[in-house]
């Protein structure tokens, strides 16, 4: 495959290969935001990758990740915890249409360019909201047991967000993790969240390296 210029259907194959499906309309709309999020990007520091191959790459595909049907997901309520610039709370709603994401971030010029973005993209106006807020003080702003679904990626060590997630998870509800290679899989983390499912993907040139996608379920 030519990957010079990655279009949605590149984009389709690509995640076909670590074991996920996205319609074609759905990859369309996902490098529509990636798209939008670099040219934000160019003046705010959302992304130290500015190259798009390699951005399609290291945050869109990578993202898709969660699509993969070792995690059963169904998600109907979720949070991007520590969203950045958008990925993977993106990703959630181009493969689960029906859900509805909040993206978290402390920083508000992050959360301003990513509604820009999400807006120039073309999604529906509903399915996301932004709030900045730190995830440790979500719990006291009402969001206790809201979420069936909280991914993190990029934002700190398993052990931290499994803590910071627990009360915001309703029971049975599951939190993803992106580890890089060599990162230590915990069988569980603080809270009752217990190891539910564990991807091992290697993403291609030009972002390669092993990626691994955990996930823990509120028991």
């Amino acid at each position: 495959m030519d990957l010079s210029v990655i279009h949605a259907s590149e984009l389709k194959e690509l995640a076909a290969n670590i074991g996920c499906e996205i319609p074609l309309d759905r990859a369309e709309l996902l490098l529509a935001y990636l798209d939008a999020m670099l040219e934000e990007n160019k003046s705010i520091n959302l992304t130290a990758v500015r190259e798009r191959e390699a951005a399609v790459i290291f945050h869109a595909l990578d993202s898709l990740a969660m699509g993969n049907k070792a995690f059963e997901l169904r998600p109907m309520s979720c949070l991007d915890l520590g969203t950045g610039n958008g990925f993977p709370g993106v990703a959630i709603a181009c493969l689960f249409p029906r859900a509805k994401v909040l993206l978290m971030d402390r920083t508000l010029k992050k959360l301003k360019a990513i509604e820009r973005a999400v807006a120039t993209a073309g999604f529906e106006a509903d399915q996301f909201t932004t709030i900045q807020m730190d995830a440790s003080e979500a719990l006291a702003h009402g969001y206790g047991k809201n979420f069936d679904l909280i991914t993190t990626r990029a934002v700190g060590p398993a052990r931290e967000m499994g803590i910071l997630s627990k009360p915001l998870l309703q029971k049975g509800g599951q939190l993803l993790c992106w580890l890089s290679e060599g990162v230590e899989v915990a069988p569980a983390l603080p809270g009752d969240l217990r190891k539910a499912g564990n991807l091992e993907y290697t993403l291609p040139a030009p972002a390669e390296r092993v990626r691994r996608l955990v996930s823990y379920r509120r028991v």
